[in-house]
C-alpha cells in the first residue's frame, strides 16, 4: 500500500469508515513520512535525480581554546577529488569521483565505470579567521582547521566573581 493509499484510508471522508484510524495504522504513516523526509531532505534535487549520489560522510566537528577543527570521513577520495568552499552558510565540502577499469572477460575487454559524488554543509561559529583555515587528507579523512580570531583591540575580558 502506497502513502496516498494509507492518507486516503485514514481520512474518514474517504475510506469509508467513521470510526477514528487505527493508532498502528496512523504510526506506520508516521514512520513511511518520516523516512521520506529523511531522505529527500538529506539529498540535493539534482543529484538526486540522477541517482549518483554518494550520502553525505559523517563529519565531526570539535572546538579547542585555539580554533574549531572539522573531520570528514572521505575514504578511496584524494584532494583532487574534493572541493571546498565557505559560504555564508558555512563550510561546504564536495567529493566527486569517476573511475574507469577495463576488465578481460572471454575473448573482449570490458569497462566498468563508477561515479560517486555527495555534498555536505556545515555551519560554523563567528569569531573564526576563515582565511587562514588548513585543509588535509589523510588515510581517507579531511582534516580542516579553522584559527579563531584574536581578541579584538581594545577589548578585554571581565571576569565574574562569585
Amino acid at each position: 500500500m502506497g502513502i496516498i493509499d494509507k492518507v486516503t484510508s485514514l481520512l474518514p471522508w474517504r475510506g469509508g469508515r467513521q470510526e477514528p484510524p487505527h493508532r498502528a495504522a496512523a504510526l506506520a504513516l508516521r514512520d513511511d513520512l518520516d523516512r521520506w523526509f529523511e531522505r529527500v531532505m538529506g539529498e540535493p534535487w539534482s543529484a538526486a535525480a540522477l541517482g549518483a549520489l554518494r550520502h553525505a560522510p559523517p563529519v565531526d566537528v570539535r572546538e579547542t581554546d585555539d580554533e574549531l577543527i572539522v573531520t570528514a570521513e572521505v575514504p578511496g577520495l584524494d584532494r583532487d577529488d574534493l572541493k571546498l568552499t565557505i559560504t555564508p552558510e558555512g563550510l561546504t565540502i564536495r567529493g566527486e569521483k569517476r573511475e574507469e577499469r577495463e576488465d578481460q572477460r572471454k575473448d573482449a575487454f570490458v569497462t566498468q565505470s563508477r561515479y560517486e559524488r555527495f555534498f555536505r554543509s556545515v555551519p560554523l561559529p563567528p569569531g573564526l579567521d576563515v582565511d587562514r583555515a588548513e585543509a588535509r587528507v589523510k588515510n581517507g579523512v579531511l582534516t580542516v582547521r579553522f584559527p579563531k580570531v584574536a581578541g579584538r583591540p581594545g577589548t578585554r575580558r571581565i571576569p565574574i566573581e562569585t
